[in-house]
Protein backbone atom coordinates (compact mmCIF):
# COMPACT_ATOMS: atom_id res chain seq x y z
CA UNK A 1 0.00 0.00 0.00
CA UNK A 2 1.20 3.16 -0.92
CA UNK A 3 3.12 5.81 1.89
CA UNK A 4 0.17 8.25 1.09
CA UNK A 5 -3.00 6.24 1.10
CA UNK A 6 -5.09 5.48 3.61
CA UNK A 7 -7.60 2.69 4.34
CA UNK A 8 -10.90 3.11 3.51
CA UNK A 9 -13.49 4.22 6.30
CA UNK A 10 -15.23 1.78 7.90
CA UNK A 11 -19.18 2.29 8.33
CA UNK A 12 -21.21 0.79 10.90
CA UNK A 13 -24.62 -0.73 10.21
CA UNK A 14 -26.98 1.74 11.19
CA UNK A 15 -28.93 0.54 14.25
CA UNK A 16 -32.32 -0.23 15.32
CA UNK A 17 -34.50 2.71 16.56
CA UNK A 18 -35.97 2.10 20.68
CA UNK A 19 -33.40 -1.05 20.80
CA UNK A 20 -31.18 0.91 23.03
CA UNK A 21 -27.82 0.37 21.45
CA UNK A 22 -25.80 3.61 20.08
CA UNK A 23 -24.26 3.96 16.87
CA UNK A 24 -20.78 2.27 16.57
CA UNK A 25 -21.39 0.39 19.71
CA UNK A 26 -20.49 -3.26 20.12
CA UNK A 27 -22.02 -5.50 22.30
CA UNK A 28 -19.19 -4.89 24.87
CA UNK A 29 -19.43 -1.19 25.44
CA UNK A 30 -23.18 -1.56 25.31
CA UNK A 31 -22.69 -4.33 28.24
CA UNK A 32 -20.35 -1.78 30.08
CA UNK A 33 -22.19 0.95 29.82
CA UNK A 34 -25.50 -0.94 30.99
CA UNK A 35 -23.58 -2.45 33.86
CA UNK A 36 -22.52 1.17 34.82
CA UNK A 37 -25.85 2.47 34.66
CA UNK A 38 -27.25 -0.25 36.57
CA UNK A 39 -24.72 0.01 39.51
CA UNK A 40 -25.97 4.09 39.94
CA UNK A 41 -29.52 2.50 39.80
CA UNK A 42 -28.80 -0.20 42.84
CA UNK A 43 -27.07 3.06 45.20
CA UNK A 44 -31.14 4.29 44.71
CA UNK A 45 -32.70 1.17 45.24
CA UNK A 46 -35.66 0.90 47.61
CA UNK A 47 -35.86 -2.95 49.37
CA UNK A 48 -38.89 -3.60 47.71
CA UNK A 49 -38.07 -2.84 44.19
CA UNK A 50 -34.41 -5.00 44.91
CA UNK A 51 -36.84 -8.06 46.15
CA UNK A 52 -38.98 -7.73 42.99
CA UNK A 53 -35.74 -7.71 40.64
CA UNK A 54 -33.89 -10.75 42.89
CA UNK A 55 -37.15 -12.87 42.01
CA UNK A 56 -37.16 -12.32 38.26
CA UNK A 57 -33.17 -12.71 38.45
CA UNK A 58 -33.14 -16.15 40.25
CA UNK A 59 -35.79 -17.58 38.00
CA UNK A 60 -33.67 -16.59 35.07
CA UNK A 61 -30.78 -18.25 36.10
CA UNK A 62 -32.84 -21.41 35.19
CA UNK A 63 -32.06 -20.41 31.48
CA UNK A 64 -35.37 -20.98 29.63
CA UNK A 65 -36.87 -19.12 27.05
CA UNK A 66 -39.17 -16.05 27.76
CA UNK A 67 -43.10 -17.58 27.95
CA UNK A 68 -46.09 -15.58 27.99
CA UNK A 69 -45.07 -13.52 30.93
CA UNK A 70 -41.64 -13.37 30.72
CA UNK A 71 -38.57 -11.20 29.92
CA UNK A 72 -38.37 -8.82 26.40
CA UNK A 73 -35.70 -10.53 24.39
CA UNK A 74 -32.98 -9.28 22.14
CA UNK A 75 -30.98 -10.68 19.58
CA UNK A 76 -27.62 -9.29 18.42
CA UNK A 77 -27.37 -10.11 14.43
CA UNK A 78 -24.53 -9.64 12.37
CA UNK A 79 -24.03 -7.87 9.83
CA UNK A 80 -21.49 -7.72 7.11
CA UNK A 81 -18.18 -6.42 8.22
CA UNK A 82 -18.93 -8.56 11.57
CA UNK A 83 -20.84 -5.88 13.09
CA UNK A 84 -23.80 -7.09 15.46
CA UNK A 85 -27.00 -4.89 16.02
CA UNK A 86 -29.24 -5.50 18.76
CA UNK A 87 -32.77 -5.98 17.69
CA UNK A 88 -36.15 -6.67 19.91
CA UNK A 89 -37.65 -10.54 19.14
CA UNK A 90 -41.00 -11.17 20.17
CA UNK A 91 -41.23 -14.20 22.67
CA UNK A 92 -42.69 -16.64 20.19
CA UNK A 93 -39.71 -16.46 17.63
CA UNK A 94 -37.33 -16.01 21.03
CA UNK A 95 -38.56 -19.39 21.99
CA UNK A 96 -38.12 -21.36 18.75
CA UNK A 97 -34.24 -19.60 18.30
CA UNK A 98 -33.33 -19.87 21.98
CA UNK A 99 -31.48 -23.21 21.84
CA UNK A 100 -29.30 -21.05 18.87
CA UNK A 101 -26.95 -19.39 21.82
CA UNK A 102 -25.17 -21.06 24.82
CA UNK A 103 -25.99 -20.22 28.19
CA UNK A 104 -22.92 -17.97 28.01
CA UNK A 105 -24.31 -16.58 24.80
CA UNK A 106 -27.14 -15.24 26.69
CA UNK A 107 -27.23 -12.40 29.58
CA UNK A 108 -30.08 -11.43 32.03
CA UNK A 109 -30.45 -7.89 32.72
CA UNK A 110 -32.82 -8.00 36.04
CA UNK A 111 -32.92 -4.12 35.92
CA UNK A 112 -35.00 -3.94 32.85
CA UNK A 113 -35.70 -7.46 32.67
CA UNK A 114 -34.14 -8.31 29.26
CA UNK A 115 -32.45 -10.57 27.79
CA UNK A 116 -29.56 -10.22 25.36
CA UNK A 117 -28.54 -13.05 22.85
CA UNK A 118 -25.13 -12.72 21.08
CA UNK A 119 -22.30 -15.26 19.69
CA UNK A 120 -19.49 -12.75 19.79
CA UNK A 121 -20.49 -13.44 23.92
CA UNK A 122 -18.73 -16.58 23.71
CA UNK A 123 -17.43 -17.13 20.12
CA UNK A 124 -15.94 -20.57 20.01
CA UNK A 125 -18.94 -21.85 21.71
CA UNK A 126 -21.73 -23.89 19.83
CA UNK A 127 -24.97 -24.22 20.54
CA UNK A 128 -26.38 -27.80 21.30
CA UNK A 129 -29.46 -28.20 22.25
CA UNK A 130 -30.86 -27.21 25.87
CA UNK A 131 -33.41 -29.96 27.91
CA UNK A 132 -32.93 -28.97 31.02
CA UNK A 133 -35.29 -25.25 31.48
CA UNK A 134 -38.54 -25.36 32.30
CA UNK A 135 -40.96 -22.74 30.51
CA UNK A 136 -41.29 -19.35 31.90
CA UNK A 137 -45.16 -19.74 31.64
CA UNK A 138 -44.75 -22.31 34.93
CA UNK A 139 -43.10 -19.25 36.68
CA UNK A 140 -45.27 -17.99 39.84
CA UNK A 141 -44.81 -14.41 39.35
CA UNK A 142 -47.65 -13.08 41.75
CA UNK A 143 -44.61 -11.78 44.18
CA UNK A 144 -43.25 -9.78 41.22
CA UNK A 145 -46.87 -8.47 40.07
CA UNK A 146 -48.05 -7.33 43.44
CA UNK A 147 -45.24 -5.25 44.07
CA UNK A 148 -45.27 -2.98 40.72
CA UNK A 149 -45.93 0.52 40.70
CA UNK A 150 -49.27 1.82 40.09
CA UNK A 151 -50.16 3.81 36.95
CA UNK A 152 -51.42 7.29 37.71
CA UNK A 153 -55.12 7.56 37.55
CA UNK A 154 -54.69 10.17 35.34
CA UNK A 155 -53.23 7.70 32.75
CA UNK A 156 -56.15 4.92 33.23
CA UNK A 157 -59.17 4.81 31.56
CA UNK A 158 -62.42 4.06 32.38
CA UNK A 159 -64.17 1.37 30.55
CA UNK A 160 -67.97 2.55 29.90
CA UNK A 161 -70.23 0.26 31.53
CA UNK A 162 -73.93 0.38 30.25
CA UNK A 163 -76.18 -0.50 33.03
CA UNK A 164 -78.45 -3.65 31.35
CA UNK A 165 -76.26 -4.14 28.56
CA UNK A 166 -74.47 -7.57 28.94
CA UNK A 167 -70.47 -7.50 28.46
CA UNK A 168 -69.99 -9.21 24.86
CA UNK A 169 -67.44 -11.63 24.43
CA UNK A 170 -64.46 -11.06 22.10
CA UNK A 171 -65.34 -11.89 18.81
CA UNK A 172 -62.57 -13.37 16.49
CA UNK A 173 -64.85 -12.06 13.47
CA UNK A 174 -64.47 -8.53 14.79
CA UNK A 175 -60.65 -8.30 13.80
CA UNK A 176 -58.93 -5.85 11.86
CA UNK A 177 -56.72 -7.07 9.28
CA UNK A 178 -52.92 -7.63 9.84
CA UNK A 179 -51.80 -5.34 7.25
CA UNK A 180 -54.09 -2.75 8.38
CA UNK A 181 -52.88 -3.51 12.28
CA UNK A 182 -49.25 -2.58 10.73
CA UNK A 183 -49.92 0.35 9.12
CA UNK A 184 -51.76 1.50 12.17
CA UNK A 185 -49.01 1.43 14.29
CA UNK A 186 -46.45 3.14 11.61
CA UNK A 187 -44.45 0.31 11.13
CA UNK A 188 -45.34 -1.67 7.67
CA UNK A 189 -42.84 -4.31 8.81
CA UNK A 190 -44.37 -5.05 12.22
CA UNK A 191 -46.04 -8.59 12.30
CA UNK A 192 -48.70 -9.38 14.16
CA UNK A 193 -48.45 -12.17 16.86
CA UNK A 194 -50.99 -14.89 16.30
CA UNK A 195 -52.18 -15.07 19.67
CA UNK A 196 -52.38 -11.00 20.11
CA UNK A 197 -55.65 -8.95 20.84
CA UNK A 198 -54.64 -5.75 18.90
CA UNK A 199 -56.47 -6.58 15.56
CA UNK A 200 -59.64 -6.90 17.65
CA UNK A 201 -58.70 -3.99 20.16
CA UNK A 202 -57.96 -1.66 16.78
CA UNK A 203 -61.33 -3.04 15.45
CA UNK A 204 -63.31 -1.79 18.53
CA UNK A 205 -61.93 1.84 17.62
CA UNK A 206 -62.04 2.17 14.28
CA UNK A 207 -66.26 1.34 14.59
CA UNK A 208 -66.42 3.38 17.52
CA UNK A 209 -68.04 0.61 19.68
CA UNK A 210 -66.82 0.54 23.55
CA UNK A 211 -69.85 -1.18 25.29
CA UNK A 212 -68.83 -4.17 24.54
CA UNK A 213 -64.77 -3.47 24.77
CA UNK A 214 -63.33 -5.72 27.45
CA UNK A 215 -60.75 -5.56 30.18
CA UNK A 216 -58.59 -7.97 28.21
CA UNK A 217 -57.79 -5.64 25.34
CA UNK A 218 -56.32 -3.17 27.05
CA UNK A 219 -52.21 -3.77 28.62
CA UNK A 220 -53.05 -0.99 31.11
CA UNK A 221 -54.30 -3.40 34.04
CA UNK A 222 -53.00 -6.92 32.41
CA UNK A 223 -50.58 -8.51 34.52
CA UNK A 224 -48.53 -9.78 31.20
CA UNK A 225 -48.49 -6.37 30.09
CA UNK A 226 -45.31 -4.51 29.57
CA UNK A 227 -46.57 -2.33 32.06
CA UNK A 228 -46.30 -4.58 34.97
CA UNK A 229 -42.41 -5.06 34.52
CA UNK A 230 -39.63 -2.40 35.80
CA UNK A 231 -40.12 0.73 34.37
CA UNK A 232 -37.08 2.73 33.61
CA UNK A 233 -38.67 6.36 34.62
CA UNK A 234 -39.97 7.81 37.30
CA UNK A 235 -43.10 9.38 37.01
CA UNK A 236 -44.82 12.60 38.96
CA UNK A 237 -47.75 14.36 38.82
CA UNK A 238 -47.35 18.19 38.64
CA UNK A 239 -50.95 19.64 38.66
CA UNK A 240 -51.24 22.81 37.21
CA UNK A 241 -54.33 25.51 37.22
CA UNK A 242 -55.74 24.55 33.59
CA UNK A 243 -53.87 20.89 32.97
CA UNK A 244 -51.79 17.97 34.61
CA UNK A 245 -47.98 17.50 33.46
CA UNK A 246 -45.82 14.88 33.66
CA UNK A 247 -42.71 15.07 35.16
CA UNK A 248 -40.01 11.83 34.21
CA UNK A 249 -36.68 11.15 35.16
CA UNK A 250 -34.49 8.20 34.54
CA UNK A 251 -35.40 5.55 37.65
CA UNK A 252 -33.09 6.34 41.13
CA UNK A 253 -31.72 9.60 39.05
CA UNK A 254 -30.47 12.11 42.10
CA UNK A 255 -32.04 15.53 42.34
CA UNK A 256 -31.29 18.04 41.07
CA UNK A 257 -30.55 16.47 37.95
CA UNK A 258 -33.02 17.32 34.30
CA UNK A 259 -36.14 15.61 34.13
CA UNK A 260 -38.41 15.66 30.81
CA UNK A 261 -42.29 17.55 31.29
CA UNK A 262 -45.03 16.17 28.90
CA UNK A 263 -48.64 16.85 28.95
CA UNK A 264 -49.26 13.70 27.29
CA UNK A 265 -50.32 10.54 29.27
CA UNK A 266 -50.12 8.17 26.42
CA UNK A 267 -46.63 9.39 25.44
CA UNK A 268 -45.66 8.32 28.98
CA UNK A 269 -47.33 5.01 28.39
CA UNK A 270 -45.00 4.51 25.48
CA UNK A 271 -41.61 4.99 27.04
CA UNK A 272 -42.45 2.77 29.25
CA UNK A 273 -43.65 -0.03 27.36
CA UNK A 274 -40.87 0.67 25.00
CA UNK A 275 -38.18 0.76 28.59
CA UNK A 276 -37.09 3.96 27.41
CA UNK A 277 -35.38 6.23 29.83
CA UNK A 278 -32.32 4.17 30.94
CA UNK A 279 -30.43 7.08 29.56
CA UNK A 280 -31.60 10.72 30.03
CA UNK A 281 -30.00 11.57 26.27
CA UNK A 282 -31.17 8.49 24.66
CA UNK A 283 -34.80 8.89 26.11
CA UNK A 284 -34.40 12.67 24.41
CA UNK A 285 -33.16 11.09 21.30
CA UNK A 286 -35.72 9.14 20.64
CA UNK A 287 -38.90 11.54 21.41
CA UNK A 288 -37.29 14.11 19.28
CA UNK A 289 -37.08 11.73 16.54
CA UNK A 290 -40.81 10.62 17.45
CA UNK A 291 -42.02 14.24 17.16
CA UNK A 292 -43.93 14.69 20.34
CA UNK A 293 -43.83 17.73 22.23
CA UNK A 294 -41.67 17.26 25.70
CA UNK A 295 -39.41 20.35 27.10
CA UNK A 296 -36.17 18.82 28.64
CA UNK A 297 -36.69 20.73 31.62
CA UNK A 298 -33.29 21.52 35.10
CA UNK A 299 -34.31 23.06 38.54
CA UNK A 300 -33.50 26.70 39.04
CA UNK A 301 -34.41 29.60 41.50
CA UNK A 302 -38.50 29.40 41.54
CA UNK A 303 -38.69 33.36 42.15
CA UNK A 304 -36.96 34.31 39.51
CA UNK A 305 -38.77 36.55 36.68
CA UNK A 306 -37.42 35.69 33.67
CA UNK A 307 -36.50 38.76 30.85
CA UNK A 308 -38.12 39.26 27.84
CA UNK A 309 -36.80 37.19 24.62
CA UNK A 310 -35.21 39.36 22.16
CA UNK A 311 -37.24 40.20 19.46
CA UNK A 312 -37.05 39.27 15.82
CA UNK A 313 -38.54 40.69 12.78
CA UNK A 314 -41.21 38.97 11.70
CA UNK A 315 -42.71 37.82 8.17
CA UNK A 316 -44.21 41.63 8.08
CA UNK A 317 -47.56 42.65 6.65
CA UNK A 318 -49.31 42.75 2.97
CA UNK A 319 -51.88 45.00 1.62
CA UNK A 320 -55.16 43.58 1.06
CA UNK A 321 -55.41 41.12 -1.72
CA UNK A 322 -51.60 40.55 -1.70
CA UNK A 323 -50.72 37.00 -3.59
CA UNK A 324 -47.80 35.59 -2.27
CA UNK A 325 -44.71 34.86 -4.66
CA UNK A 326 -42.15 32.15 -5.19
CA UNK A 327 -39.50 34.82 -3.85
CA UNK A 328 -42.00 35.34 -1.09
CA UNK A 329 -41.49 31.40 0.02
CA UNK A 330 -37.48 31.75 -0.64
CA UNK A 331 -37.39 34.80 2.10
CA UNK A 332 -39.03 32.99 4.15
CA UNK A 333 -37.30 29.34 3.98
CA UNK A 334 -34.06 31.43 4.42
CA UNK A 335 -35.24 33.57 7.63
CA UNK A 336 -37.25 30.13 8.95
CA UNK A 337 -33.84 28.15 8.46
CA UNK A 338 -31.67 30.98 10.02
CA UNK A 339 -33.51 31.48 12.95
CA UNK A 340 -33.20 27.59 13.83
CA UNK A 341 -29.92 27.22 13.13
CA UNK A 342 -29.46 29.88 15.79
CA UNK A 343 -28.85 29.69 19.47
CA UNK A 344 -33.05 29.92 20.24
CA UNK A 345 -33.69 27.59 17.24
CA UNK A 346 -32.82 24.15 19.53
CA UNK A 347 -35.95 24.74 20.71
CA UNK A 348 -38.07 24.35 18.21
CA UNK A 349 -36.67 20.89 18.30
CA UNK A 350 -39.20 20.39 21.59
CA UNK A 351 -42.09 21.17 20.33
CA UNK A 352 -43.55 18.40 18.26
CA UNK A 353 -46.04 18.97 15.57
CA UNK A 354 -45.35 21.04 12.05
CA UNK A 355 -42.47 23.37 14.56
CA UNK A 356 -40.82 20.43 15.21
CA UNK A 357 -40.73 18.46 11.92
CA UNK A 358 -39.34 21.95 10.29
CA UNK A 359 -36.82 22.05 13.18
CA UNK A 360 -35.68 18.69 12.66
CA UNK A 361 -35.55 19.72 8.49
CA UNK A 362 -32.92 22.65 9.58
CA UNK A 363 -31.18 21.54 12.21
CA UNK A 364 -27.76 19.28 11.17
CA UNK A 365 -27.21 16.94 13.71
CA UNK A 366 -30.76 17.68 15.37
CA UNK A 367 -30.42 14.45 17.76
CA UNK A 368 -27.02 15.19 19.24
CA UNK A 369 -28.13 19.22 19.13
CA UNK A 370 -31.18 17.97 21.54
CA UNK A 371 -29.38 16.26 23.57
CA UNK A 372 -26.94 19.21 24.54
CA UNK A 373 -27.43 20.82 28.54
CA UNK A 374 -29.00 24.66 27.88
CA UNK A 375 -27.01 27.81 28.41
CA UNK A 376 -28.23 29.88 31.57
CA UNK A 377 -30.39 31.63 29.04
CA UNK A 378 -33.22 29.62 30.22
CA UNK A 379 -33.28 32.11 33.30
CA UNK A 380 -33.14 35.03 30.95
CA UNK A 381 -35.96 34.21 28.23
CA UNK A 382 -36.88 30.45 29.29
CA UNK A 383 -40.12 29.46 31.21
CA UNK A 384 -41.24 27.52 34.56
CA UNK A 385 -43.64 25.09 35.95
CA UNK A 386 -43.99 25.43 39.70
CA UNK A 387 -44.24 22.13 41.54
CA UNK A 388 -44.57 21.58 45.25
CA UNK A 389 -41.29 22.51 45.84
CA UNK A 390 -41.67 26.47 46.48
CA UNK A 391 -37.44 27.06 46.04
CA UNK A 392 -37.51 24.98 42.59
CA UNK A 393 -38.98 25.45 39.52
CA UNK A 394 -38.63 23.57 36.65
CA UNK A 395 -37.39 25.80 33.97
CA UNK A 396 -37.14 25.19 30.23
CA UNK A 397 -36.48 26.96 26.98
CA UNK A 398 -39.22 28.16 25.46
CA UNK A 399 -40.16 29.95 22.18
CA UNK A 400 -42.12 32.96 21.33
CA UNK A 401 -45.16 33.50 19.93
CA UNK A 402 -43.31 35.78 16.69
CA UNK A 403 -40.97 32.82 16.65
CA UNK A 404 -43.62 30.31 16.23
CA UNK A 405 -45.32 32.27 13.48
CA UNK A 406 -41.75 32.73 11.76
CA UNK A 407 -41.02 29.06 11.95
CA UNK A 408 -44.58 28.51 10.51
CA UNK A 409 -44.17 30.85 7.64
CA UNK A 410 -47.54 33.36 9.34
CA UNK A 411 -47.63 36.84 8.15
CA UNK A 412 -50.58 39.54 8.36
CA UNK A 413 -52.63 40.73 5.45
CA UNK A 414 -54.52 44.04 5.84
CA UNK A 415 -58.57 43.15 5.35
CA UNK A 416 -58.90 46.90 3.34
CA UNK A 417 -61.99 47.27 6.17
CA UNK A 418 -61.27 50.15 8.49
CA UNK A 419 -63.67 50.41 11.48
Amino acid sequence: MPADSTPPAISFPAVKRNSGQKHGEDIHAFMKRRRLHNEKRAQHETSEAKGRRLAQENHAVKGGPPGKKGARVFIWEEEEGGFFIRRACNRTDAAERWDEFTSNQRIYNSFSNQWDLCTALAPNEEAEPDEMYDDDDDYDDSYVQFHQPALPADIIPSIPDVPGQPVAPISSSREMERKACAWAVGNESYTVPDASVLPTFLQHLLEGDLRGFQAELCDLTSPDSDLALEWNVDVEIISQQDKKLYSIRPRGSEAPGPSILLESAATILQIIRLGWGHDFAHLIHELVELGVEFHPSWERPANHVPLAPPSINTLGRRPAGYKPTFVDFGVYVQRRDAFLRSPRGRAALFYGGIVGRLARSAIPDFADIACLDPSEDILKTGACVLSGNREEALWHEALTPDEINLICGVYSVETGTFI
